[in-house]
């Protein structure tokens, strides 16, 4: 797909996902600064993976993720694409297709970013593309100390991606993984050196993962190679590939009695009962130049919901709607 194509796939996911008044109270009339900005972020002839993140609470805001994964490769990278600064980053990337990694940037849109982001990559345990890509990104002094964090628990917790953020107080580095089971979050703490959390917390973590299974955890590294005082847990209650499965989880499963616990708690407030009604998946013909007959799927669906704790105590709360593209 060309540019034009992939700006105006986007732009028919989002006045979908943001119709019916949702446009307003969940994003905070953003529409075309998302426009503005998905275009700095593409990369390449392929539809990536877009995630919205939204607050629930305040200020209607978001911010916005755009990543790639397999299909992205340097036969399909746009030649004009700066990728916010970090081309050499990209076309590492794109070169090393087969991997099974992802690429992205964060963009924080509610912070007023649309000309910088942070970045991410999902090396999924392949630790030997972590430190090329990061010099790649002029930032080769971030690697020693994520992989001290990740070295301490690898055998139990192994991380699956490394972020950073210039923009961000501190610049920190992003160590994140994903959960399987039933997690032993103390056993997490301890391996990792982490000991900004008390009972409150702990309790809040047992109650939520009561409720649903945790998906992944993520820590902040400082420039001096000590953890932050911050962590996030995300939960999903739905499989990403189902939006109706979403809808109904949030309408009258697991997903409304945890998002409910949240409201009661003043993490969010009521507006996450329009989040059902932003979920769907659509179909529509195409007609390629060659006169071939195709078909376009259209869908967001629920990606994840996550909470941050800085020194113990929750501070926010950011619900991930995911929308994606493809041919079939």
């Amino acid at each position: 797909m060309e540019r034009k194509e992939l700006n105006n796939i986007f732009r028919i996911l989002l006045t979908l996902v943001s119709g019916e008044g949702r446009e307003e109270k969940l994003f905070g009339s953003q529409l075309s600064l998302f426009e503005e900005t998905f275009d700095r972020a593409l990369c390449g002839k392929v539809f990536p993976m877009v995630y919205l993140e939204i607050p629930l609470i305040g200020k209607p805001c978001c911010d916005l993720e755009v990543g790639y994964g397999e299909k992205l490769c340097s036969s399909n990278v746009f030649p004009e694409a700066k990728a916010f600064g970090y081309r050499k980053a990209l076309d590492y990337f794109a070169a090393n297709k087969g991997n099974n990694v992802g690429f992205g940037f964060s963009i924080d849109l509610s912070r007023g970013e649309t000309e910088r982001a942070g970045l991410y990559l999902q090396h999924r345990g392949n630790h030997k593309i972590i430190e090329p890509f990061l010099r790649a990104c002029g930032d080769e002094e971030r690697y020693q100390n994520y992989m001290n964090v990740s070295d301490r628990i690898r055998e139990s917790w192994p991380s699956s991606y490394i972020g950073f953020f210039p923009e961000r107080p501190g610049s920190p580095t992003r160590l994140g993984g994903y959960i399987t089971g039933n997690p032993d979050l103390m056993d997490l703490f301890k391996l990792s050196g982490f000991t900004s959390y008390g009972s409150d917390m702990m309790d809040l973590c047992r109650e939520l993962t009561a409720i649903c299974e945790p998906k992944d955890y993520q820590f902040d590294i400082r420039s001096d190679g000590t953890l932050s005082d911050e962590f996030g847990l995300s939960f999903s209650f739905a499989p990403q590939r189902s939006p109706k499965m979403g809808a109904e989880s949030l309408r009258s499963g697991k997903g409304a009695r945890f998002m409910t616990r949240l409201q009661e708690l003043n993490l969010i407030d009521d507006r996450w009962n329009m989040l059902p009604d932003a979920l769907f998946a659509r179909t529509f013909p195409l007609e390629s130049k060659d006169g071939n007959k195709q078909f376009i799927a259209l869908t967001a669906s629920i990606n994840m919901v996550k909470i941050k704790f800085k020194a113990g105590i929750p501070q926010c709360v950011k619900f991930y709607l995911s929308l994606e593209s493809y041919m079939h």
